[in-house]
């Protein structure tokens, strides 16, 4: 989902194990990580005519300030769940720059509103003015709790009132409702006629302050407000697409530049995914086109138009269409592309804007499963957690690359009660689970000083060359949950990990943690390396390198009595040695890319690509 980073989430179910004393847990999202400089300058003195309509589907992340006088409500495609089109405005526990409420209590309160511009009604006794709305409790989100609500109320330009019309008690229907009101009579029938949606949410009543979060969660689409409508007037005639093409590779939403051009179109999916809904009562013929373009490149484009389609009345359909194309560009670190699906319908609609979505392709120099929207918090909780960590697993296509860094999303509990400290780790593999800890780094903490959009950057203490397999993620220190944010709509499951007793085990959660490996990203271009703090890779020499039989070592004492082992490049222990000494007689090993990994007795560990020669 591209650059949209926004948020919400979902107390989820809890996965208990060690005789209940410890949980894998999910939970909503602390906060929406937007960014505050998309703030909008609201236009409350707007006086707008019917019909009046909003399916959500542009791209701010915030309401339309041509037809809406707040920003509270988060406009996005990641909260719901089998929505009638693309975009919904979703009413949750956070304000408009993704803070919880400060007054939020485990007592429902009022949280989000989305308020109408003032509207013209005065069309004397017409009794033909209807509204009309999908609703959604929950979706990916937080299921309100049933002393949780979401309120209409109209506002009485005469009487300068705003008046009950219509609400939900909270629920967990995952369906998207459809509601049809008449406004009649003179109380509403006037100049200057508004409508507004809040919502009643409440904070979780937990013991770890850790765990309350972001809470209940509502979704609305396609608000149409009109006159020369009826009782029955519920099809919305519209043909829209339901989601965007999502990122094109294969294995990854984003992958460093460099790897890129090693892997090359390997790398990248051969079909693209097109989701469409028809709400209208009509049959529609559709031609669609996809366009690709570099956007450091304006003449750059590659367009594909595939076969005449159509849809019928009431129809939704998920297909995926075949297409071969290789990202190339000029730039050197980083690269971006521009990715836009339009059906191109025949038939003109009720909103045509919403046959066309565009995404951006991103390569920079991480590695990631997600697509930069967090719906819900992940973490370790309870008696014993302490013990507790985490793993991601990652494949490395490009080995002789070095990991610099490591980059988490936080989300952010009430009162920043998650801000705990924690440990780095880096695992090769064994039998497809996270083996032996090659890496640690310690002390660290969620700073949350980059504002709401950016994930936290924790740069190594030493640059380490992994294996073409290996695992990234978190050691615990105390029983505190971390919440770092898990991506509900990259089902990624089968590469997160966790273990309390020493045994890995697959999360029973499906998603995406946000968590990236960063790697150096050399340029080829300009000769940049990114090779901070290798000072302490310097001060141990080891040669010859190549080798075949043996190898010297030379290094400081602080390395006296370190352990010495050798790892292919599929993550193997080949050879192991309790007690470094100056010279290592090797055993038989074949001619290849191996990894001489170092640790001394205070944590401390030194990795070095070593290649075997044999004459």
């Amino acid at each position: 989902m591209n650059n949209k980073f926004l948020i919400s989430v979902l107390i989820a179910v809890i996965f208990a194990f060690t005789e209940g004393q410890s949980q894998e847990k999910l939970v909503s999202t602390g906060h929406n990580p937007v960014c505050p400089e998309q703030l909008k300058n609201l236009k409350s003195s707007l006086l707008l005519s019917l019909p009046f309509i909003d399916d959500f589907s542009g791209k701010s992340i915030y309401p339309d300030p041509n037809k809406w006088t707040n920003n509270n409500a988060y406009i996005n495609n990641s909260y719901p769940i089998n929505q009638p089109g693309y975009g919904v405005a979703t009413l949750d526990g956070i304000d408009s720059i993704g803070n919880i409420y400060q007054y939020a209590t485990i007592d429902p309160y009022r949280a989000d509103f989305l308020s109408s511009q003032a509207i013209n009604l005065d069309l004397g006794a017409d009794s033909t003015v209807y509204l009309s709305f999908y609703y959604q409790a929950q979706g990916l989100g937080d299921a309100p709790s049933p002393t949780d609500s979401l309120v209409l109320e109209f506002y009485s330009p005469g009487t300068q009132s705003w008046n009950w019309a219509w609400s939900s008690a909270g629920h967990d229907s995952q369906d998207f409702k459809l509601v049809l009101l008449n406004i009649n009579g003179a109380t509403y029938l006037q100049e200057g006629f508004r409508f507004r949606f809040f919502n009643y949410a409440s904070l979780a009543n937990t013991y770890e302050p850790g765990l309350k979060t972001n809470s209940d969660h509502w979704h609305l689409d396609y608000i149409y407000l009109n006159n020369n409508r009826h009782y029955q007037d519920t099809i919305i005639q519209d043909l829209t697409l339901v989601e965007s093409v999502g990122s094109l590779l294969l294995n990854y939403s984003s992958m460093p530049w460099e790897h890129y051009k090693t892997a090359g179109i390997s790398a990248v999916k051969t079909l693209f995914p097109i989701h469409i809904q028809n709400l209208s009562g009509i049959r529609h013929y559709y031609t669609p086109v996809f366009t690709i373009e570099d956007l450091s490149n304006a003449d750059s484009r590659y367009e594909i138009t595939l076969q005449p389609e159509e849809i019928r009345s009431f129809e939704r359909l998920n297909y995926e269409a075949p297409f071969n194309y290789g990202f190339t560009s000029d730039s050197q670190d980083t690269a971006s592309f521009s990715l836009e699906l339009n059906l191109q319908p025949i038939e003109q609609d009720l909103i045509p804007g919403n046959t066309a979505l565009q995404i951006i392709q991103e390569f920079g120099n991480f590695y990631a499963y997600d697509d930069g929207t967090a719906e819900a918090g992940y973490g370790l909780v309870g008696e014993g957690a302490s013990n507790g960590r985490v793993a991601c697993r990652f494949e490395n296509l490009v080995t002789p690359d070095s990991l610099v860094g490591i980059d988490i999303f936080f989300n952010r509990s009430y009162d920043n009660a998650n801000q705990k400290y924690f440990n780095l780790g880096i695992w090769n593999e064994v039998d497809g689970k996270p083996g032996e800890l090659i890496y640690q780094m310690n002390g660290l903490r969620a700073e949350f000083d980059k504002g709401l959009t950016s994930f936290d950057s924790f740069k190594l203490d030493t640059a380490q060359l992994v294996p073409s397999v290996f695992y990234i993620g978190w050691i615990q220190v105390s029983n505190d949950f971390l919440n770092v944010g898990f991506d509900r709509n990259t089902n990624k499951q089968q590469n997160n990990f966790y273990t309390m007793d020493g045994v890995w085990k697959t999360s029973s959660y499906e998603g995406s943690l946000m968590i990236r490996p960063v790697f150096a990203n050399k340029s080829k271009k300009t000769g940049i390396e990114d090779v901070f703090l290798l000072e302490k890779q310097d001060q141990i020499k080891i040669y010859p390198n190549p080798a075949s039989s043996y190898i010297e070592l030379n290094y400081p004492e602080t390395w006296n009595n370190a352990q010495l082992f050798i790892i292919d490049i599929y993550g193997k222990y080949v050879f192991t040695e309790d007690h470094i000494r100056n010279q290592i007689n090797l055993p038989a090993l074949s001619t290849g890319t191996y990894f001489l990994v170092l640790k001394n007795a205070n944590g401390m560990t030194h990795h070095q690509k070593l290649l075997i020669i044999h004459e």
